[in-house]
């Protein structure tokens, strides 16, 4: 390697990405996010709209968007860092950005995180091919025939394996962060208000996913069967979800400690006034100040994860309700929660080298007849 290339690779590591511009919501039909403050050029913001706009019409979620838009926000922060504009970009940079994600932040993103900024990259660059405008060759690199690994493949063959794209990281499999009794109870015993008590038993006994549950009204909870009702994250439907008579007793203290709320407005609400609907950042800074109390790493969607993985263990609960209750599209995606703990894999291999061995017989020596078959075999006494 040249002294040049190398020193370069190396500077990657010591990259701080400009501050440019940020991701905001709006009230615009179509557009519920939007890229604003680039420096230099009004213009990028103008393409990114109409990207997003074009995802939009295609009837992606705004959760979608926002994940889009965060993902070019990054790519043009890391172009400024080096004094390129967006439609001069190469192979190169992309392949720059892919180390610099890889180092950053001491352990770096995860292998997900970038494959999607890959995705997205591409994505964005095709669009602006078919209107005519960008680089000549789309910048993220695409392997075979461009399409994901393993797409299209004949249910009657069997499985080959196919190399990744170039750039693509490899995502190892991770069992699901399943959070271990006595850390729950660590939790609940940090919390500071039935409102928070409330969100945490309501995690756990339903799987709900975060912004899911903070969407919820009154009308969405049905007292008499035990459910909630939430409008899923992918499908965006309407659907009902039980709970468990614990979560809805802190349901009903949470809202005995506060004043009336009529039954079409939001469930959750801050507890300092002036009195607000709660956000997803205000739950993500309640489990910030419960990590660092109790020395944990706990992110929200563990929660989820966590009351998968009690129910699809349980043999009483079949993996189709399992399924129902998590609304997952395929039922594979709900399998992969049948595995085994780590932790309790651990306490079941201990115990068997800690039983006793069974007893040896008295005659360890060399395989023989038996003294009566030969006898029989031969017509004599042996």
């Amino acid at each position: 390697m040249a002294r040049n290339e190398a020193q370069s690779v190396a500077d990657l590591s010591s990259i701080v990405l400009s501050r440019i511009g940020e991701v905001v919501s709006t009230t615009y039909p179509g557009l519920p996010w939007h890229v604003e403050g680039l420096a230099k050029s009004e213009d990028d913001v103008v393409l990114i709209d109409d990207f997003l706009r074009e995802l939009s019409a295609n009837d992606c979620s705004a959760q979608t968007l926002r994940s889009y838009s965060f993902d070019l926000l990054r790519w043009w922060r890391f172009l400024a860092t080096r004094g390129r504009r967006w439609d001069v970009a190469t192979r190169t940079d992309v392949r720059d950005l892919v180390l610099w994600m890889r180092q950053a932040r001491i352990k770096g993103y995860r292998p997900a995180t970038i494959n999607h900024q890959l995705s997205v990259l591409s994505v964005f660059y095709e669009h602006q091919a078919r209107l005519g405008a960008g680089p000549v060759i789309n910048p993220v690199p695409a392997g075979g025939a461009g399409i994901r690994r393993y797409a299209r493949h004949n249910p009657l063959e069997e499985y080959r394996l196919q190399p990744r794209q170039p750039y693509r990281q490899r995502v190892v499999d991770c069992p699901p962060r399943a959070l271990p009794d006595d850390v729950i109870e660590r939790i609940f015993a940090s919390l500071r208000s039935n409102r928070d008590r409330a969100l945490i038993a309501m995690y756990l006994s339903t799987g709900v996913r975060a912004n899911e549950l903070l969407g919820m009204t009154g009308r969405d909870v049905d007292w008499g069967n035990q459910a909630i009702g939430v409008i899923s994250k992918g499908t965006r439907a309407y659907q009902w979800v039980p709970a468990s008579p614990d979560a809805l007793t802190w349901l009903r203290l949470y809202l005995n400690d506060g004043p009336p709320q009529p039954v079409g407005e939001r469930l959750w609400w801050t507890l300092r006034e002036p009195r607000r609907p709660l956000e997803y950042s205000a739950v993500r800074a309640l489990l910030r100040r419960t990590n660092k109390a109790l020395g944990t790493g706990i992110t929200l969607h563990d929660f989820r994860h966590t009351c998968a993985t009690r129910l699809a263990n349980d043999p009483s609960i079949p993996i189709t309700d399992v399924q129902a209750v998590l609304r997952h599209v395929h039922l594979s995606t709900t399998a992969r929660y049948i595995r085994p703990q780590t932790q309790d894999m651990i306490s079941r291999v201990r115990e068997h080298h800690q039983r006793p061995k069974p007893n040896t017989t008295a005659d360890s020596g060399p395989w023989r007849h038996d003294a009566t078959d030969l006898a029989e075999l031969f017509g004599g006494t042996l």
